[in-house]
């Protein structure tokens, strides 16, 4: 059963138990997503990952959990704020139901605040769904400049963010689908599809504004999932923030109507 964020007291607190199956799910989903962006430098840490990425995306720019390891927690803790701190960057924990569970207490007294509770959403067997075709969905193997320039556009990507975000795409060692649908030779939508064997993740969604509710971003999904089940792909994920209601229902519409878990940041005060 996936985490539920429940506000106390003022506070989010995350509830829930958790079969093994699930948390196999949870392990195999959470070492793709960073196989698929990868940050530009990593640091294993007993069991921890530090992933740094020039401060694009706080995903990519975080501690992450993978296995519960050894250390005393407040040594490894004050081992991620120094290595953030050397660089100039806050030090973020990405807690999801990997991280040691006693963390979270701990980083609250600490002065950490909790930041972006998110869903991991899930669709368990990928089925071609027909919908009305509303735009010519263009699909690549490699990013061109159109859609770089485009994605850059639409999420407001500095130069710098833009350069960093290709390097990221250049380090994956799975394959990327990048798909657009143009008007007038412009990209006025775009997303991306990444995947191994067996699943697919899908990220950076976005849609000029004088062309949303249009459909072109149910068609951008429709494409990369029948081009994930052309290759044999049967399951795909999504995060979606919980607090993006729009969001959610369109994955929900979309047939993600499984959420498999959540996480949320813990990270000082104005980080």
């Amino acid at each position: 059963m996936p985490i539920d964020y429940c506000r106390q007291n003022g506070k989010f607190k995350n509830k829930g138990t958790y079969t093994l199956s699930n948390s196999e799910m949870i392990s195999k989903i959470e070492r793709h997503s960073l196989d698929a962006l990868p940050a530009l430098q990593t640091e294993n840490y007993d069991g921890w990952k530090l992933r740094f990425a020039n401060g694009h995306m706080r995903r990519a720019n975080s501690v992450n959990f993978l296995e519960p390891g050894d250390l005393p927690l407040a040594q490894k803790v004050m081992h991620c704020e120094e290595a953030y701190r050397r660089i100039g960057q806050p030090c973020h924990f990405r807690l999801t139901p990997l991280a040691d569970p006693s963390l979270e207490t701990f980083l609250e007294e600490r002065g950490y605040g909790l930041h972006d509770p998110t869903e991991v959403r899930l669709l368990t067997s990928i089925k071609a769904r027909t919908f009305s075709p509303t735009g010519k969905v263009l699909i690549s193997d490699q990013p061109t400049e159109a859609w770089l320039k485009s994605l850059a556009q639409l999420t407001d990507q500095s130069p710098a963010k833009q350069d960093t975000f290709l390097r990221m795409i250049e380090l994956t060692s799975l394959k990327a689908r990048f798909a657009s649908v143009l008007h007038d030779g412009r990209v006025v939508s775009c997303g991306l599809g990444i995947g191994s064997e067996h699943l697919l993740g899908l990220y950076e969604f976005a849609t000029d504004l004088n062309f949303r509710r249009q459909g072109l971003a149910r068609d951008i999904v429709q494409a990369l999932l029948k081009d994930a089940k052309r290759r044999g792909i049967d399951t795909a994920y999504l995060q979606v923030v919980i607090s993006n209601t729009a969001g959610v229902r369109f994955w929900r519409e979309m047939g993600f109507d499984q959420s498999l878990y959540s996480y949320h940041y813990r990270s000082k005060s104005g980080a």
